[in-house]
Formats: structure tokens, C-alpha cells, sequence
């Protein structure tokens, strides 16, 4: 019969120990939140420079529909988080996704699509951003640091 030598689990222990006492303490879903509120501020400032000005003087919306991008609250829903970036200027919709114009309506003006294209790349740019997190986060628990923010 082969021998298999001696095997050292005093750094598994050690590790089970840890995410034992994070689950406790909510670290895990305080990282969730702190990770998807971060992803949600970077999609809102990529979507304001996406999103176009009123260059007329005259215009009484100048700026608006970029000024009222607005992040939400992140909010579980069952096994789900979600945080909600919004815009209630009343026009924003007819610039993401286009409209008829002109007298008969027969018109199309294109939409801009300045948060349907932010958020695909924000979707591209997720696991790396994640995996760095999560490393950090690691790090910090296995050297009895409290998590960092950010």
C-alpha cells in the first residue's frame, strides 16, 4: 500500500475560519453592495459623456438631460442585487432610442444610445474589475485586515 505523506490543513482551517466570520459580519454582502454602487457610478459617467447638449442658446434644456443621470439605491431581491440608473427628464427616452419628427411624423431622428452602449462596456469591463476586488478582498480577510472600500 502507497504512502501519501503528511498533509498540513492548518491553512484551510484557517481559511474556513475566515470566510465563516465574514459571512457573520455581512462582509460579503457589504462588498457586494460596495462593488455593484462602484460599477453603477461608473456606467452613470460614462452615460453623461455620452450624452448630448442642447448647443442652442436659446434653449431652455440646456444641459438637463445630462445634469439628471441619477444612481439609486442598491437593493436585494431575493438572491439578486440590483442598483437602477435613471433619468426622469420626460424627453430622455425619445433621445436613447429615437423618434419621428417633423410635421406628419414621417421622419425618424436616430437614437444616441448613450446608456445601452455604456452599459455593454461596463458588462465587458465587470470581471476584470471584479477579479481585482475580490483579490483585494481575499487578501485583506487572510491577513486580518478589515476590507477595503473601492
Amino acid at each position: 500500500m502507497s504512502k501519501w505523506g503528511k498533509f498540513d490543513f492548518s491553512e484551510f482551517e484557517r481559511l474556513s475560519k475566515t470566510f465563516k466570520k465574514a459571512l457573520d459580519e455581512r462582509v460579503i454582502e457589504r462588498f457586494i453592495q460596495d462593488f455593484l454602487l462602484e460599477m453603477a457610478y461608473r456606467a452613470e459617467r460614462k452615460i453623461k459623456k455620452r450624452t448630448p447638449v442642447n448647443k442652442d442658446p436659446k434653449a431652455s434644456t440646456r444641459g438637463q438631460l445630462r445634469q439628471n443621470w441619477q444612481v439609486g439605491r442598491v437593493e436585494r431581491r431575493g438572491d439578486a442585487y440590483q442598483v437602477e440608473i435613471y433619468n426622469n427628464t420626460h424627453y430622455a427616452q425619445f433621445v436613447e432610442y429615437g423618434h419621428r419628427t417633423g410635421k406628419d411624423l414621417t421622419k425618424w431622428v436616430e437614437g444616441r444610445f448613450m446608456m445601452t452602449i455604456s452599459m455593454q462596456e461596463i458588462e465587458r469591463e465587470l470581471p476584470r474589475y471584479l477579479e481585482k476586488r475580490v483579490t483585494r478582498l481575499l487578501n485583506d480577510l487572510m491577513n486580518g485586515r478589515p476590507p477595503r472600500k473601492g
